[in-house]
């Protein structure tokens, strides 16, 4: 008997022992998961892709810009009276604007008041509200433009507890935790009144849980309701107040706490709440608002302000009632604020708003930043994109193509020719059909779109823009044995014309011959110090754009012709900041080479701006684009690929229209892609005056033999000349035989 009881003793005390080691060891365990907290970020954070900023300056074209487009895309909100941040309000002078702080990888700028100015839809002047003084400029936040999230898709935007006003963490312990300040990590008195409601419902119908109970809830266990997860919840949560002071764990609780969704993605934290339901920092939210926040904890779907406004009023009100009754506000503000309707602002789907260039983007930057860290990063890659000019592109092309054959595809390129930033980008008619960028991996011949490049080769070796060039019918043996016969598009020959008239409408028997007598091997070496890294073969029908080349190269090329001749690496991306606000990488910029001559390019440009009015692409003066504008058009074999390139010294338009399998769309340059790029140009690009390099001298020419218009000339055209190449010869056209003949005696 005495050796039963002993084995009895003997198996409790081994038992209790175990049950002791088992739980010493798992509490070590959660107390090394709980500490691993204040190692590093406990959260995954979005990273997000923004355009560039826009920096406002009197003389700006109001409609130009896109501003009005712009302050919608950010949450400005019109306002008769304009008195918080994203407030704006239009009058008959002019346009009041209460600006958004906002975090730059050069510094944070406050919210500031401005004033401007503005006579039509022109900029006049700009006013500095907050010091009463005016202002060169102002900058315009950028827009967002995509978002990438984890697996989770939890949209979080940290704050820090000492951001956030006293009553608003009032507001969170009178609702969710009376007795923070007082507990260990759980409250027996909760435990207690909860534990007795739930044997009553004979399951788990309250939690009873306090601030640090949710907070491990949240981040280490599941929802379910169990006995045995509620009891894990309890020790950890004690576990967790012995590590972290109170103020580190409502800090992470506020941080932490799940506040609804949108679109596809979860709010988690009150920071990221505070923005998307009020377009406010945290510090900024007034009474209401936080109650409402503190209010919406509890169900956040059933509470949203969005889905059942009336619910969460009664909630709000709820919460400044209990906040009344612990005597945190005083009645009288009770009253005031109870009365208060809910104003938030309308929550928009956040898709890629340019989802060719987000990926192009991505593609960029995988190596050293894989979609898996940008999820949890909390990254902010500042981009070129304009994004005035992205929709307007985008809107424009489908516009374009709407009532095309389905087969149609088209894109669309804008760039800075200064620094080859990519201003908008668009791969496609539809990315949700085809995710395809043929903006930047289609290859395609350019047909006419080389012109430019050989008549410039031209000028650079003996030829003036007056120069008469043979626009007759040729026949080219080729190295197979075949024989090779251009024709003009127009099926005509036109005899003798000038290099300046072949340009503009894009004569190719002219081209053809001229290009023969330069030399391949010189036309070829032009091509290759403009687009690196591009094959083609030296053979007669490179002439005529017999050269592959994706619109992003056409770019590269034209940008050339629009920067007095500097060749420019395309650019995407400005800077990289992290989650800190630390600059990781900045564009070093300077991509820029001289290689081609300047005042050659000039006569150029005056050609191709004649295109636009005379020539080929005369119909685009129909869209209503400004005065100065270049172009040019392309079409290739077969009407197969539609081009036109239009360009300022500011920007490049770029568009292609083809078709994926390679096979004819029916469209020339000029009725397919030029009236889409004139509709962009129309929109965004400003009126040009191109300034003449120091040696460019313009003559009056007598277009008859391009010698100098005299006296009895006819007709008379204006032609730029490098100095010591234009004509010194007078014409005689027109000059009465009995003067010639006088002029010959006198000469003898």
């Amino acid at each position: 008997m005495k050796l039963h009881v002993r084995y009895l003793i003997g198996t409790g005390i081994c038992l209790g022992l175990l049950i002791v080691l088992l739980g010493t060891v798992a509490a070590l365990d959660a107390y090394r998961e709980i500490k691993k907290i204040g190692t590093g970020t406990i959260w995954n954070i979005p990273s997000r892709i923004y355009s560039r900023e826009l920096t406002i300056t009197p003389g700006m074209d109001t409609e130009r810009i896109g501003l009005e487009g712009r302050l919608d895309r950010l949450r400005y909100r019109p306002s008769q009276d304009v008195k918080a941040p994203g407030e704006y309000k239009w009058d008959e002078q002019g346009l009041t604007i209460f600006l958004h702080p906002f975090e730059y990888s050069r510094g944070k700028t406050e919210a500031a008041l401005v004033r401007l100015h503005v006579s039509g839809s022109r900029i006049t002047r700009i006013i500095s509200i907050d010091d009463a003084r005016d202002i060169d400029s102002f900058v315009l936040e950028p827009e967002c433009i995509a978002e990438i999230f984890d697996e989770r898709f939890e949209d979080r935007t940290i704050v820090s507890l000492d951001e956030c006003p006293a009553f608003l963490i009032d507001a969170l312990i009178v609702t969710e935790d009376r007795r923070f300040h007082e507990h260990w990590g759980m409250d027996v008195r909760s435990m207690i009144r909860a534990t007795l409601a739930n044997l009553r419902a004979g399951g788990i119908s309250e939690g009873g849980s306090t601030i640090t109970q949710q907070l491990i809830k949240n981040l280490f266990l599941t929802h379910k309701r169990t006995f045995g997860r509620k009891f894990k919840e309890m020790w950890m949560a004690l576990i967790m107040d012995a590590v972290y002071s109170k103020h580190e764990i409502m800090e992470m609780y506020i941080n932490e706490i799940y506040m609804g969704r949108r679109g596809y993605s979860g709010i988690y934290g009150l920071g990221r709440a505070a923005r998307v339901f009020f377009d406010k920092e945290i510090s900024e939210i007034d009474l209401a608002q936080a109650a409402l926040l503190a209010g919406i904890i509890r169900a956040p779907n059933r509470y949203s302000p969005y889905l059942y406004p009336a619910d969460a009023i009664a909630r709000r009100n709820t919460v400044l009632e209990l906040m009344k009754d612990s005597q945190m506000i005083a009645p009288d503000v009770f009253e005031e604020v109870r009365c208060k309707p809910i104003e938030v602002i309308p929550i928009k789907p956040t898709l890629k708003r340019a989802p060719y260039f987000v990926d192009y983007i991505l593609g960029k930057i995988q190596e050293q930043y894989p979609a898996t860290r940008l999820g949890k990063g909390g990254y902010r890659i500042n981009t070129t994109l304009d994004m005035n000019m992205q929709q307007t592109a985008q809107t424009l092309l489908a516009h374009g193509l709407k009532t095309k054959d389905d087969r149609i595809e088209g894109a669309v390129i804008i760039n800075d020719p200064l620094t080859g930033d990519i201003l908008a980008m668009v791969g496609g008619k539809s990315y949700i059909s085809s995710q395809f960028n043929r903006a930047v991996y289609i290859r395609r011949h350019i047909g006419s779109l080389i012109k430019p490049l050989i008549y410039y080769t031209a000028l650079r070796r003996g030829y003036t823009l007056s120069t008469f060039i043979d626009d007759s019918p040729i026949t080219v043996p080729l190295e197979d044995n075949t024989l090779w016969e251009p024709e003009n598009f127009d099926k005509l020959s036109h005899g003798r014309v000038m290099l300046r008239d072949a340009l503009i409408h894009s004569y190719n028997q002219a081209t053809v011959q001229m290009g023969l007598t330069i030399g391949l091997p010189f036309v070829a070496e032009e091509i290759r110090s403009i687009l690196h890294g591009i094959a083609f073969q030296e053979n007669p029908s490179l002439l005529l754009g017999a050269l592959d080349c994706s619109p992003m190269e056409v770019a590269i090329l034209f940008s050339a012709f629009a920067n007095q001749g500097y060749r420019v690496e395309p650019s995407c991306i400005e800077s990289i900041v992290n989650d800190n606000g630390t600059l990781l990488w900045k564009d070093p910029g300077g991509r820029r080479k001289q290689v081609f001559d300047p005042s050659a390019v000039y006569l150029i440009n005056t050609a191709l701006m004649d295109v636009v009015t005379s020539g080929t692409a005369r119909a685009s003066q129909m869209y209503g684009i400004s005065g100065g504008i270049c172009g040019k058009t392309g079409t290739t074999n077969d009407l197969r690929d539609s081009w036109f390139v239009g360009f300022t010294k500011d920007l490049v338009v770029t568009v292609w229209l083809g078709n994926d399998e390679f096979k004819p769309i029916g469209l020339t340059g000029s009725s397919g892609a030029m009236p889409i790029a004139s509709m962009i140009l129309a929109r965004v690009a400003q009126a040009e005056t191109w300034s003449a390099p120091a040696d460019i001298i313009f003559c009056s020419i007598d277009p008859v033999n391009g010698e100098l218009a005299g006296r009895w000339s006819s007709e008379k055209i204006n032609v730029p000349y490098i100095r010591g190449t234009q004509p010194t010869v007078v014409s005689d056209v027109g000059v009465p035989r009995v003067l010639k003949f006088f002029r010959s005696v006198f000469k003898e």
